[in-house]
């Protein structure tokens, strides 16, 4: 330790931590027209003109397969209501298994691209992919966005507003532990612990306050 700083070492919980982004759901297509919708923390605007998006996604899942065939996704922003359906989409279904339905998500048809947008979602970005690009087991996918849409009761809101309507849980951390797995989510004002154990989810949820 060094002027009050401290090295931690490089676990992807820490990573996680630093990283803090908030959660998107993407959706896919097949090219059998299959659809596939699950969540992503690494997504990111890289620049505003021209429109592009950036995100990285395992080789193993199924979005990556999808990106592969058909080259389009749309990523849909849901709000803190929706953490018990980002579980379920985070699920791993056999290929083919439409995430959405097993979520009891509403999906519906986006502008520009196949893959539809979900309704239960208040904003949705619709991309074309650019370009992949493996970084060892995960790939970097880069979109042109195409279309941006969002729920009509945000059309009039100024940006702060829209900002707290999103209400975007942002994840910062995952633990595993035999048959116990944790998912850490915050919002502004709240922290949301989701915990998975033989199957089984909760969600406690706790106000943060200043001392």
């Amino acid at each position: 330790m060094t002027n009050n700083v401290m090295c931690l070492p490089i676990t992807d919980d820490v990573l996680r931590l630093l990283g803090f982004l908030p959660v998107a759901i993407i959706t896919t297509c097949g090219k059998d027209g299959s659809v596939n919708a699950a969540p992503f923390s690494w997504v990111t605007v890289v620049s505003y003109d021209p429109p592009q998006v950036l995100f990285s996604t395992n080789i193993k899942r199924d979005t990556y397969k999808n990106i592969k065939g058909t080259r389009e996704f749309v990523i849909n922003i849901p709000s803190v209501d929706l953490l018990r359906a980002i579980w379920v989409t985070q699920k791993h279904f056999p290929y083919g298994v439409n995430e959405l339905e097993e979520a009891d998500l509403t999906a519906f048809s986006a502008e520009k691209v196949k893959p539809p947008r979900i309704k239960e979602c208040k904003a949705h970005i619709e991309c074309r992919v650019l370009w992949t690009r493996k970084v060892g087991p995960t790939c970097l996918v880069l979109g042109r966005i195409e279309a941006v849409s969002v729920a009509k009761d945000l059309e009039r809101l100024g940006v702060r507003e829209r900002a707290i309507a999103l209400n975007r849980p942002i994840f910062f951390s995952f633990q595993e532990e035999g048959t116990t797995r944790k998912w850490m989510f915050a919002e502004i004002g709240k922290i949301h612990t989701l915990t998975e154990k033989d199957g089984i989810m909760e969600i406690k949820s706790e106000t943060i306050t200043s001392e």
